[in-house]
């Protein structure tokens, strides 16, 4: 007797899950029934997303190789102090080019060319348009600041050139740049008229534990001459 009740028990567990898989199959059917379009447009946009993904990241890496070609062929210009050549060159891949790493290095060369024929103003220009397309990139805004800095003191700009400077001070990795960039902040500063904030950068320079004896050097010097100099 005990035996036979066994036996209908595990016919009745195994009636369970037919019954079971019937029922999640007639749903199943019923789900795709009524929203079976609805499925299929929905793993199409998916499927074309990723074939987009896929073609936008091959075009990028298409552009930005055409456009490293043209600043390769610019910057020789540059080097060779071709700057009639040079210019032209780097604002078509300015133009052409937009949103690739060698477009924004163009924005730097090409500021670096309008300072070498002396249009200072324009550098300037250049170089916030550089640093505004650093980005995350610390290297290459701090040397959009010390580009900048440089055509500001150029144009006689000496109180926007002395910020200038206190920014690529601030983004130096070392002490020896960071005194680099104070003794042109603080030069600025003199030019400016300002010899409250030249002495107090010169006496920040004179104080960075790690900075080369030749930047400690230039600090005090120009401390003692300004000690020196008798008050108007």
């Amino acid at each position: 007797m005990s035996t036979r009740l066994v036996k209908h028990h595990k016919m009745t567990k195994r009636h369970m899950k037919e019954d079971a898989l019937v029922t999640a199959a007639f749903r199943a059917t019923e789900l795709w029934e009524r929203h079976g379009r609805t499925i299929l447009v929905a793993v199409g946009a998916v499927v074309l997303v990723a074939v987009l993904a896929v073609f936008i990241t091959r075009t990028r890496a298409q552009s930005e190789e055409r456009a490293q070609g043209e600043l390769y062929r610019a910057v020789l210009a540059v080097n060779q102090g071709d700057y009639v050549s040079a210019g032209p060159m780097l604002k078509e891949l300015i133009d052409n080019s937009p949103g690739t790493r060698s477009a924004r290095d163009a924005e730097r060369y090409l500021a670096d060319v309008l300072a070498a024929q002396g249009k200072y103003g324009e550098a300037a220009a250049g170089f916030r348009k550089y640093i505004d397309k650093a980005g995350g990139d610390k290297a290459a805004a701090l040397a959009g600041y010390w580009g900048l800095a440089a055509a500001l003191e150029s144009n006689k700009q000496f109180a926007e050139a002395a910020a200038a400077y206190d920014e690529a001070a601030k983004r130096s990795a070392t002490d020896n740049e960071r005194g680099r960039a104070m003794l042109g902040e603080a030069r600025s500063y003199m030019r400016a008229g300002q010899t409250d904030k030249a002495i107090e950068t010169y006496n920040a320079v004179a104080r960075l534990p790690l900075a080369e004896q030749p930047i400690l050097d230039a600090a005090n010097v120009r401390l003692g001459e300004l000690k020196a100099k008798p008050a108007p």
